[in-house]
């Protein structure tokens, strides 16, 4: 019997191949999307789950509050961690991560190799009782429980010393430290919130790091494993309870555990953008499922009178309803395996294209993990289950009297097709809305003044081998044909961090907390910021702050000379300039304060600063780089020449928006073209249904154009509704997303109209070529069609 149906099922897709293509594709179209959607957002939801007792391992962060000023940081303080470890019953283990990029980057030579490497960090011998990152070479545990030892991973192992065996051989850190090769881990997994390439054993902290650091006592990365069955938050409020988590005075501390499972996605520490956009991925990847089985059932459901008379043959020959339920149902099973398969195919070729369109990273690996393979087969089984069940029922149902006596009637069905057209295209329309608002906004953040230049902006990274020379170096820089300005900040601007400094006026009562950076006097002309009050002189010590900072401690109107205590240091107010933006667009400018050090300061060097190069427009910017390059290698032959270019910094901040952006268009298309192959096959069905009525109307006389008017209104008529039902619902869904951006565009009247032009015009062109080749079709030919 299953047999038969097979042979039927394929029977019925080889006679009628317009709309088993039409079917077929439509649902391995949307079936491929789906996966590449589902893949991303299972991939995001499976970070860290691959450790051993995962579910029992917790992040520390501590926050500690100065008069009213609150700071987060995960970094705990070692003698707190270990009276956490030894005082709290809920903590099993411990382990620590501690981070070496104190003074800026860290650098690694071996013989003639050497390069600036980023996220450097000791470890503990605990830390692979933890984790569960596989070793290639040497014992883990044993590598980080000796003094001067290292673990490199695979990929940086082949960038010192390519094919040759690492194990034993001696890296130099920082130009002054020795390091023994003691293990290879293999490339950290892409589902990790860990991204070191390299860990230095633990024990060699007390040797290697500054006397500063070890003076100021050292701190790191704490995780704890709780013991079974263990509620996080019952042990954070013991700890906060019962254990001093601060020998500092007149300092409110708090501390927050967060479980290794949800760093990546779904805690407070979690990038919240990357977590909203996984949820809009995943709704994504399901509505465009949605619209591919929508597609089917309405192809399937159409053409149901084609299969009315077999039903009711059927029916009067024996054959139950169950069994031609069952029978259809294997017939769209059938389709859905096929649509299945080829959306694999399609999967496979367009993995890598939709990655780099999302800029993401995910191993082969993965593809094989039971986390996707399950996602697989849930969108399998769910495609059987949706697209079969609604054309199985209503096949079935058919009386065999009423189709034998030519009486069959199919309004129900007609009236659900309707339905699930206008529900494509509300889905299609409103991905059309979000895109353009999506693009339109990201267009708004890039063209807005930032009140800096970022165009033709080169920013050096400094270290303390040009010290010395530190004075000759940017002079020499500065003479360079092409090079209008340079200038030098103590922390590199959109491509890292800010000081946050406590600052008040004799007249406040508490403190706000400012923004703060360290610069040299040609900081400002070097970036073109602009003055709102200019100082008289730009000397070294003196305090310059930003308009908004003015407002905040309530000097606006009279600012210059005011004293501010900053810390323990009170300045002067020299001067004010205008608001620009140092972090991203999408926040309120911050209040801001600007403290000048000496052009010829060799801090600026010692303590890893950057030094921007305004090039001239119009300059041949890679030939001037190396030029500056030269200069830098002249004066700083042992550390490696590291740039970046301040405009693609400044667009690395919006780079979630600029990704979502990408994928609603791709999957607005995506979706226009699924709903677009529903609506031709039904609009040449319904040609092929009303032959010859069209062919009687053309006898009588009517024009071609009437004829196509005809046929085209009642689809443009259902697109109009979709428009009416998408409008608020995408007003809606891009105002939530506008309400997270400080400075945002308006959502304009011309933007429905534009949507709607878009959308009937997409319409109309869909079926317009069946009703025009039905308009054109001979009378005569039509009405030989009994």
């Amino acid at each position: 019997m299953v047999r038969n149906y097979i042979r039927v099922a394929f029977r019925n897709l080889w006679r009628n191949k317009l709309y088993s293509t039409l079917n077929m594709g439509g649902l391995a179209l949307g079936m491929a999307v789906s996966m590449l959607m589902l893949l991303y957002v299972v991939h995001e939801h499976s970070y860290d789950r691959f450790h051993p007792q995962a579910n029992q391992t917790v992040q520390l962060t501590m926050q500690k509050e100065y008069g009213g000023m609150k700071m987060s940081s995960l970094q705990l303080s070692f003698s707190t961690a270990d009276r956490i470890r030894q005082q709290v019953p809920q903590v099993e283990a411990m382990t620590r991560l501690i981070s070496s990029d104190w003074q800026g980057k860290d650098v690694l030579r071996a013989d003639d190799k050497q390069f600036y490497v980023k996220d450097l960090h000791y470890a503990e011998p605990s830390f692979f009782d933890f984790f569960a990152f596989s070793m290639k070479q040497g014992d883990g545990r044993k590598a980080l429980a000796q003094p001067g030892t290292v673990i490199l991973t695979e990929s940086l192992a082949r960038k010192f010393f390519g094919q040759t065996d690492p194990m034993g051989k001696t890296l130099v850190f920082n130009k002054e430290h020795k390091l023994t090769v003691a293990g290879v881990m293999a490339d950290l997994p892409s589902n990790t919130i860990f991204r070191f390439p390299a860990l230095i054993s633990a024990n060699s902290f007390s040797r290697f790091a500054p006397a500063w650091k070890l003076e100021s006592g050292p701190t790191g990365e704490t995780f704890f494993r709780l013991r079974d069955q263990t509620d996080y938050k019952r042990t954070e409020t013991f700890i906060n309870k019962h254990i001093a988590l601060t020998e500092e005075k007149n300092v409110k501390a708090t501390c927050y555990l967060s479980p290794l499972t949800e760093l990546h996605l779904g805690n407070s520490n979690a990038d919240s953008n990357s977590t909203t956009y996984v949820k809009t991925f995943f709704w994504i990847g399901l509505g465009v499922l949605l619209l591919a089985l929508i597609n089917y059932m309405n192809l399937t459901t159409a053409r149901s009178t084609l299969r009315a008379k077999e039903v009711g043959m059927r029916k009067v020959l024996g054959g139950n309803r169950v069994e031609l339920a069952r029978q259809f149902f294997l017939e769209s099973a059938l389709v859905s395996g096929l649509a299945f398969g080829l959306g694999i195919v399609l999967t496979v070729l367009l993995k890598d294209t939709f990655l780099r369109l999302i800029d993401a990273r995910l191993d082969t690996a993965f593809l094989q993990s039971p986390y996707f393979l399950l996602t697989l087969l849930g969108i399998l089984l769910a495609s059987i289950l949706v697209s079969g069940s609604y054309p199985a029922l209503l096949l079935s149902q058919f009386a065999p009297m009423e189709v034998l006596k030519g009486r069959f009637s199919q309004s129900g069905g007609f009236n659900v097709r309707r339905v699930l057209v206008v529900f494509q295209f509300v889905v299609s329309t409103t991905l059309i809305f979000c895109a353009i608002v999506a693009q339109r906004q990201i267009q708004h953040m890039q063209k807005k003044d930032l009140g800096l230049t970022v165009e033709q902006v080169m920013g050096i990274s400094l270290n303390s081998s040009l010290s010395t020379h530190y004075d000759s170096f940017r002079q020499e820089v500065r003479r360079q044909s092409g090079v209008e300005e340079i200038g030098t900040s103590a922390m590199a601007v959109y491509n890292s961090g800010f000081n946050i400094w406590s600052v008040k006026t004799p007249k406040m009562k508490d403190p706000t907390t400012l923004m703060g950076l360290n610069v040299d006097s040609q900081f400002v002309q070097a970036l073109q910021l602009r003055w709102k009050v200019a100082p008289s002189r730009m000397s070294v010590g003196e305090v310059f702050i930003n308009a908004t900072a003015a407002k905040e401690l309530g000097i606006a109107k009279n600012p210059i000379g005011q004293v501010l205590n900053v810390g323990d240091m009170h300045k002067e107010v020299r001067g004010v300039v205008d608001d620009f933006h140092l972090t991203s667009v999408k926040d309120q400018i911050a209040p801001m304060l600007l403290m000048v050090g000496a052009d010829t300061s060799r801090s600026f060097a010692d303590y890893n600063g950057t030094l921007y190069v305004r090039f001239a427009k119009g300059t041949d910017i890679q030939r001037q780089m190396k030029q500056v390059e030269q200069i830098f290698q002249k004066y700083a032959p042992d550390s490696p020449f590291d740039y970046y270019f301040l405009d693609d910094a400044f667009n690395q901040l919006f780079k979630t928006e600029q990704q979502l952006s990408h994928v609603l268009n791709l999957f607005t298309g995506t979706a226009i073209f699924i709903a677009c192959l529903g609506l031709f096959g039904l609009a040449a069905f319904s040609a092929e249904r009303r032959t010859k009525e069209i062919g009687i109307r053309k006898v009588l006389g009517a024009s071609v154009s009437s004829i196509v008017r005809m046929l085209s209104k009642e689809f443009v008529g259902l697109v109009i509704v979709a428009l009416v039902i998408a409008s608020p619902i995408a007003w809606y869904l891009m105002n939530q997303w506008l309400s997270d951006f400080a400075y945002k565009i308006e959502i304009n009247g011309w933007i429905f109209a534009l949507v709607s032009l878009l959308a009937v015009g997409i319409a109309l062109l869909t079926v317009s070529f069946q009703s025009i080749k039905a308009a054109l079709t001979d009378p005569v030919k039509s009405l030989r069609t009994e």
